[in-house]
Formats: C-alpha cells, structure tokens, sequence
C-alpha cells in the first residue's frame, strides 16, 4: 500500500497516512484564539512546521494583535528553518505584503485553501504552496500547478485517500502519481528522509 501524506489535519492519522498533526507536529498561534499573554510563548522541540498561523478579518481577535502574533511567528519560521502553515480570511493582500516584507528562505503554505483563481494566481506569484482539503474551488484547484500543490483533511475526519481519489480524477493523473508528487512535497517541506 502506498503511503499517503497528509498535509494538515487536526486527527491522528488513518492507517496508511503520514501526517502533520496540528498541536502534534506543528504549534502556532491561531488568530481565533491568541492572547496578549501568548506572544511570550516558544514552541516545544521536535515540531515540524510553525501554525497554523496567520491573519483571519472575520474573527473576533483584535486585528493588531493577530498581526503582532504573526509577524512573531514569521520570525520563529525563519530562525527555526521551519516551514509556516497560513489560515488567511480576508487577509490575502495583508499576508503577500508581509511576505513581500520579510522576505522568507522558510516554505508558507496556505492551509484549507477555498479561494477563487485569480488569488491562487496571486499566491503562486509569491512562491507559495497551496493546500486543498475536501472543500474547495474545482476551478483553483485545476490550476493549481502540481508543483505548488498539497492536500490536507484539515477537521474533517475522514480519510485522506478520500481526496486523493477525488482529486486524481479532476486532475486526470493516476492516484499512484498524485501520491508521489505529495511524497516529494511533503519530504522536502519537512525536511523529513
């Protein structure tokens, strides 16, 4: 059986999946949830990636906040050598400045993606990657470029293998080298052997 890999999920992988287990693998701050007193927090050893973190207009976290929270976050990304995980709502113009800005060697990722195709151009002009999960735009995800693409189940609890059928069917590639490119991706994101 191939392995199949799992982006960003926040459940304990199925069997035949190789995940990054939010709160397991990864520590952010999330913007729903960040507080004053959290941006003195350090992540514990051994993480594979920083977030989920980012920018969220729809939230009830003051927005100055969640930009002192993710600016801090940019910063530890970097100095870790730790890929960053992005949750962006309404924020996307804030967020490729900020990139702009700082100028990162680290890989950002934006998460859950469900955007139209003219922002996942915008994003793929930065040199960011793009994970799908089970809820997306078919017309982003067609084009999307293999190259910058990764699949996640985010909080659905089902199976990843799930998506990549559904996936390998809209991209009309076999599920056998969907799951190879998501094995290189994911190898080299997490700079895992």
């Amino acid at each position: 059986m191939t392995t199949l890999y799992n982006f960003h999920t926040h459940h304990i992988g199925h069997e035949g999946e190789r995940a990054i287990v939010q709160g397991r693998d990864c520590w952010g701050l999330h913007p729903w949830y960040v507080k004053p007193e959290m941006l003195s927090q350090t992540p514990p050893p051994g993480i594979l990636a920083i977030g989920e973190c980012g920018l969220d207009r729809l939230c009830q976290t003051p927005y100055d906040l969640q930009l002192r929270a993710f600016r801090m976050q940019i910063r530890l990304s970097e100095s870790l050598g730790k890929p960053l995980i992005l949750h962006c709502v309404k924020a996307l113009d804030d967020v490729l400045m900020l990139h702009r800005e700082y100028r990162p060697r680290q890989p950002w990722v934006f998460h859950g993606f469900r955007g139209k195709p003219q922002q996942l151009r915008s994003i793929l002009s930065r040199g960011l990657y793009v994970s799908f999960g089970f809820r997306f735009q078919e017309e982003s995800l067609l084009a999307c470029p293999l190259s910058r693409l990764l699949l996640e189940t985010d909080d659905d609890p089902r199976p990843v293998e799930a998506l990549y059928i559904q996936v390998s069917r809209l991209l009309k590639i076999s599920p056998e080298e969907l799951a190879s490119q998501m094995e290189s991706h994911f190898l080299r994101l997490f700079s895992l052997p």
